[in-house]
């Protein structure tokens, strides 16, 4: 485990009891590494590791299958749903400063949004965005329900992580609830296969990004040539966790919400030694919340400190403006507007 990035143990928030000096420990540190590098580990929390790995066995059952099972749940009209071929995604693109000329990056991915939607006008006006359908493997059964139950689990631990984010932050602990309960939230499932050529000159297994809205639950799988965090004396710091274990992140929506008390770190994917690179194989289950898409994001009453640096904009807005530079080159089908995030 590097020594930067916290491993924070959630159960003083869960004991039925809730030791007001352990749970006042608990949200001193979490304010702390969010307000520091924007990154943690975390423990205690209610997901078993067999959900963990069981959910990572589904997923590596689909990437192994042939091109044409894969194909088939290509994602086409709403690219933020189902398959992205390796090589149709380059992360770095949608920063500001993004250097275009760098190729794409090295994984394929599967994405998944809400689902189970009421049939209101709410989510109907936002069907080909946010609440695009789903788009579903149809020679896998077992992926789709265990997909579903793997976002489910990630939906309840993200709304305790806010939670927990608004007694940190010294508003009621239900602050946020009823901003995150038509979440636009994404499951991706980021596959890197092991390298079999030598990349590209500045290619990389994801290229250097933020995410882009309210925190990302990373479950990664152990090989070579991992995840990487930015420290603010500018090197990169791997970033591996014990069986179990989540890392968590805050994004760009979030260091807004908070008038950037807290910071969204830029981070990466590096590529594995060459002499490991066959045994690189990697995967991440990836986890990116985000709140109601009419959800206003302003300043957090406890964060105004000497003045509000951003304008309020609404949740959904901010998000299509972030993502529309993730794809390097055009889809071969018409699109409507990309809704995801990055990681």
């Amino acid at each position: 485990m590097a020594r930067t990035i916290p491993v924070i143990d959630l159960s003083p928030y869960f004991n039925p009891e809730r030791s007001p000096a352990a749970l006042r420990s608990l949200l001193d540190t979490v304010d702390d590494a969010l307000c520091d590098l924007g990154f943690l580990c975390i423990k205690g929390h209610l997901i078993s590791a067999e959900v963990i790995e069981a959910t990572q066995n589904e997923a590596i059952l689909f990437f192994d299958s042939p091109e044409m099972h894969k194909h088939g749940a290509l994602a086409r009209r709403h690219r933020s749903r189902g398959y992205t071929a390796l090589g149709d995604i380059a992360l770095s693109h949608a920063m500001p400063a993004g250097d275009r000329a760098l190729p794409a990056d090295l994984f394929e991915r599967y994405r998944i949004g809400p689902f189970d939607l009421p049939d209101d006008d709410y989510h109907r006006s936002r069907s080909q965005t946010v609440y695009a359908p789903n788009v579903w493997p149809t020679a896998q059964p077992a992926f789709e329900p265990t997909m579903r139950g793997y976002y489910r689990a990630m939906s309840e631990l993200s709304r305790d992580l806010m939670r927990i984010f608004a007694l940190a932050l010294d508003v009621p602990e239900s602050w946020f609830d009823r901003q995150i309960d038509r979440e636009m939230s994404s499951l991706c499932i980021n596959h890197y296969p092991a390298l079999r050529a030598e990349p590209a000159p500045g290619q990389l297994r994801a290229g250097p990004h933020t995410d882009y809205g309210t925190l990302t639950i990373v479950a990664p799988t152990q090989a070579p040539g991992g995840l990487q965090v930015r420290l603010r004396q500018g090197e990169w710091e791997d970033v591996q966790v014990e069986r179990g274990t989540f890392v968590v992140n805050i994004g760009d929506m979030m260091a807004q919400w908070t008038n950037d008390r807290w910071v969204s770190t830029l981070h990466r994917v590096a590529n594995p030694p060459a002499d490991l690179a066959g045994s690189s194989r990697r995967l991440s289950l990836v986890y990116f919340h985000q709140p109601n898409p009419d959800t206003r994001v302003e300043c957090i009453p406890s964060c105004k400190g000497d003045g509000v640096r951003y304008e309020p904009v609404a949740a959904g807005d901010y998000i299509l403006d972030k993502i529309a530079a993730h794809f390097p080159k055009p889809a071969a089908d018409p699109v409507a507007p990309v809704v995801g995030v990055s990681s």
